[in-house]
């Protein structure tokens, strides 16, 4: 009962350093991002499934927008988390305590071990303040690992098995709705099911399969949002994987340790290590057995993507969940305790040190070094944008507009009211933004919009593409941390906004070349079928081909030529396609096509009144393309004279 009561005294602990941390630290980017779904609740979005979205929606509306209101939903996962740790902590540190394992120290409880880790390691402590994907997965993973403990745990083929099993299938559906790499859970639980004797007999119980397919049935409405939408979050993570190689080999893979060991702690995360390769060689317990071949799992693959692109820190995190109950009941007597103390305490350091820097930058590294100062300054972009705002004058409406989604949601958290800002997106990668409604389908003709950009040629570039009538800069933004600046901002005002932004493609010296090979054999045609409509418009009437260089007098005959010869055009359109549209240069109103083939009879007129001529006296030598928007370009040549 007392190591009870200190265990509950360490989780609320950890949750009070939690919830004060949460509300000292302004909102990183990805968490105003995912704040922004939350705005827009669905079955999935463009880089994960929901369950971010549905934590913060839950948070804000109890506390309101406000960065505690953002985190608290992963502060609760994480007090969640350390619970479902503690209980199977304790549940496999039975099996030591039956064999006559000394628990007569504090450390010794297994409880108490882990409720201290997660109080003490950086990824554990601070990991659960921010509102990312990686909370919920953490906390179902761990619930899910409690539920196969139980599993396993329970007689083959008992009802007790089979409510674990399926109440595990309920918990791997959350972590399912949470980050798809969740997948890694089932991949190493079905693994270690192969691998021994005594589990491989629970594929012949209906537990296994009953838990996936509920945690499919949980993981439905994600499914069709994805299948309305192209798949486009599966094939997003699956791009983001295994993307192009740069980097070296070597240098990826101690990237990949090295932030490991700087979010575990050292000493912790080689305590765990070998905890968990001490769980494979052991054959005494086959749940232990489980719980390492998942955090094996887990980082062989990350170790494996490292071979191909970087690999972020805090990916491989999952394993931690797995890892540390067995490190919470490995036996550590003598010496080895002490260097669990000296775990401890370097840990806790560690922590410390990062969450006062992250507070009060005690240490002045530069901003780019220090990733705390990716939350810092979007406070003065917003004060910024809100002066700038109030100047203009004479637009029916004002947008707000960023290049990036890391600039959208953070102004769209900070400005008062929270307005919609859109992401543009020409100079960053794609993301949910695109698949919301664009400023280009709101904004009208009127209509301005403020565009923040970075400084400099690159944002210069950017409002470029847009495409607007008039652009001009009306004020810029400095970024600053603790007087130290983070980072600059052009604000720019456009008017004139048109329907879609201009898409600049850089090929290759081949590819450009195919490609101007295949705009020459269509530009034609594409002409044609412009100039038509234009002649279709300023003529008197709707006019078709007639076949022959005269034409009948009279309005009326006309009318009937046309109609009679309307397939004719048609026809003509379909059996070959046009090199041009011409209008003689003499008589303007004068309109004919021509076929592809040089030696094609195929020659009818659109327009075609009396002194009309298509051959002799150069009559045709003036081309002229005329799109229906009125815009018009004129070229004679040669080649065309003969014509």
């Amino acid at each position: 009962m007392r190591t009870g009561k200190l265990v509950i005294t360490l989780v609320v602990v950890a949750s009070i350093a939690r919830i004060a941390l949460a509300s000292a630290i302004p909102l990183f980017p990805d968490e105003t991002y995912y704040w922004d779904w939350s705005r827009h609740l669905a079955g999935g979005y463009f880089d994960h499934p929901p369950a971010i979205a549905l934590l913060i929606r839950a948070g804000t509306t109890i506390l309101g927008v406000t960065p505690l209101g953002v985190r608290i939903g992963a502060i609760l996962a994480s007090a969640i988390a350390s619970l479902a740790l503690v209980v199977t902590s304790w549940r496999l540190g039975a099996e030591s305590s039956a064999r006559g394992a000394d628990v007569s120290h504090t450390l010794d409880d297994p409880g108490v071990r882990v409720a201290l880790f997660m109080l003490v390691i950086p990824a554990a402590l601070l990991g659960f303040v921010i509102a990312t994907p990686d909370a919920p997965l953490m906390a179902a993973i761990a619930l899910t690992l409690a539920s196969l403990e139980r599993a396993v745990a329970s007689p083959l083929r008992s009802r007790a098995s089979l409510g674990w099993w399926c109440a595990a299938g309920v918990t791997l559906g959350i972590a399912f709705c949470s980050k798809y790499t969740s997948v890694l859970l089932p991949t190493g639980v079905f693994v270690a099911l192969l691998a021994r004797r005594d589990l491989r007999a629970r594929f012949a119980e209906p537990g296994p399969y009953a838990a996936t397919l509920i945690a499919l049935l949980v993981l439905t409405p994600t499914l069709l949002w994805n299948s309305n939408h192209n798949w486009i979050s599966f094939a997003f993570q699956l791009q983001h994987g295994l993307s192009p190689t740069h980097g070296s080999v070597i240098g990826r893979e101690f990237s990949l340790i090295g932030g490991q060991l700087g979010l575990i702690s050292p000493i912790i995360a080689v305590l765990a290590a070998i905890a968990v390769a001490r769980a494979l060689r052991g054959t005494e317990d086959a749940r232990r057995f489980m719980f390492a071949v998942v955090a094996t799992t887990f980082v062989a693959f990350f170790a494996v993507s490292a071979l191909r692109r970087p690999v972020e820190p805090n990916w491989p995190i999952p394993a931690l969940v797995a890892a540390l109950p067995l490190l919470a009941t490995i036996r550590l007597p003598g010496r080895w305790r002490m260097w669990l103390i000296a775990g401890l305490i370097f840990g806790a350091a560690g922590t410390l040190t990062i969450a006062v820097q992250a507070i009060a930058r005690v240490v002045p590294v530069a901003a780019r070094r220090d990733p705390t100062s990716k939350a810092y300054g979007w406070t003065d972009l917003a004060r910024s944008v809100q002066r700038a705002k109030s100047i203009v004058h004479g637009c029916p409406a004002i947008w707000i507009a960023a290049d990036r989604y890391q600039d959208a949601s953070e102004l769209a958290f900070n400005l008062p009211d929270h307005p919609r800002v859109f992401a543009l997106n020409l100079g960053g990668r794609p993301n949910q933004y695109d698949l919301w409604t664009s400023l280009y389908s709101v904004s009208r003709p009127t209509d301005c919009a403020l565009v923040i950009v970075d400084e400099g040629v690159g944002g210069q570039r950017v409002v470029q593409r847009i495409g607007a009538e008039h652009a001009s800069i009306i004020s810029d933004a400095m970024m600053l941390w603790r007087g130290s600046l983070v980072g600059r901002r052009a604000i720019w005002l456009v008017r004139g906004i048109p329907a879609a932004p201009i898409v600049e493609i850089e090929l290759s010296p081949g590819a450009s070349a195919a490609l101007a090979a295949a705009m020459a054999g269509a530009q034609s045609h594409i002409a044609l079928l412009d100039s038509i409509v234009a002649v279709y418009r300023l003529g008197p009437i709707p006019n078709a081909v007639t076949a022959s260089v005269g034409a009948p007098a009279s309005n009326p005959d006309r009318r009937i030529a046309i109609a009679a010869r309307l397939a004719s055009l048609h026809g003509l359109l379909l059996r070959s396609g046009f090199k041009a549209v011409y209008r003689d240069a003499r008589y303007q109103e004068c309109t004919f096509v021509r076929s592809t083939e040089p030696d094609s009879a195929d020659i009818g007129y659109v327009y075609a009144p009396e002194g009309c001529k298509l051959a002799g006296g150069g009559g045709d030598s003036m081309l002229r393309i005329e799109h229906a928007k009125g815009a018009w370009y004129s070229y004679a040549s040669p080649e065309r004279r003969r014509h």
